[in-house]
């Protein structure tokens, strides 16, 4: 396993490697013997785990990920996850956080909370980008912060006035020079910690929407704002294609909507 993980540092991010390790040594534990294998193999690991479709197909992406090493490195002659089809995972919409409840939850929190509903809810940025944002990466006079995202690729977000005098009072009260987002004992938050932290406010609360569901709201905001821009969205949000900018267009564009409530019963 050395060799594999000395192989991604430096091509993939922390989070794309660690699971791809995970499964790697799940496989070797359960064939040893890694070469010569064939897609029944694999399709049974996979009906074992029982596991929904997305990460299903996550596992195929990682398993075959390792193989793509072997192979590189001479260490096997065949790839059993080739013939193995990796399930279609349902296209869900977007549920954006409504706006209502946005500026309620926005009004109650405590500061490092509401800095963190406001990246999420009017920067678009995600948990992780939270996680990784560092005092360095945050210019309150120009009201710009730079996220670092999926991919290790950077992106530079202009903020609200809102959003940067938050930061302030916020940078007014930290003690950290460098992680913005630190736990008691002054250690950067993780992103499942923040992810954590903003679900259970949320929850405690007594509302029902998630951390993502903020990042969901901006999009469809900044869709609204740019008047269906989708390329401005797609680099707002940070995503690498726009065909996965295109879904906050069906949510956001009310046409559809608006024609199918014009559709009465006909005449008899």
């Amino acid at each position: 396993m050395t060799g594999y993980r000395q192989y991604m540092q430096g091509r993939f991010a922390v989070n794309t490697i660690k699971p791809r390790l995970m499964v790697a040594r799940e496989w070797i534990v359960l064939h040893p013997d890694v070469d010569g294998l064939s897609y029944r193999e694999v399709e049974e690991y996979l009906r074992d785990r029982q596991l929904s479709a997305s990460a299903t197909r996550n596992l195929v992406v990682c398993l075959r990920a390792f193989y793509r090493w072997l192979l590189r490195e001479g260490l096997a002659t065949s790839d059993p996850t080739i013939l193995v089809d990796r399930p279609r995972v349902p296209m869900r919409l977007p549920r954006p956080a409504p706006d209502r409840v946005v500026g309620r939850m926005i009004g109650r929190a405590g500061i490092q909370v509401r800095a963190l509903l406001g990246l999420m809810a009017c920067a678009g940025m995600r948990c992780v980008e939270c996680s990784r944002l560092d005092w360095r990466d945050v210019d309150l006079d120009a009201g710009v912060v730079i996220a670092n995202g999926k991919g290790q690729r950077e992106r530079a977000i202009g903020l609200s006035p809102d959003v940067v005098r938050t930061l302030r009072t916020l940078r007014l009260s930290s003690t950290s020079a460098g992680a913005v987002f630190v736990g008691p004992s002054g250690r950067r938050l993780e992103a499942f910690r923040v992810s954590q932290l903003v679900n259970q406010f949320l929850h405690g609360e007594g509302e029902a929407i998630t951390a993502h569901q903020l990042r969901h709201r901006a999009a469809t905001e900044m869709y609204r704002l740019t008047g269906g821009d989708l390329l401005a969205v797609r680099d707002f949000l940070g995503h690498a294609s726009v065909a996965t900018t295109q879904i906050y267009a069906k949510i956001a564009d009310d046409r559809v909507d608006t024609w199918a409530r014009q559709m009465e019963f006909p005449a008899a």
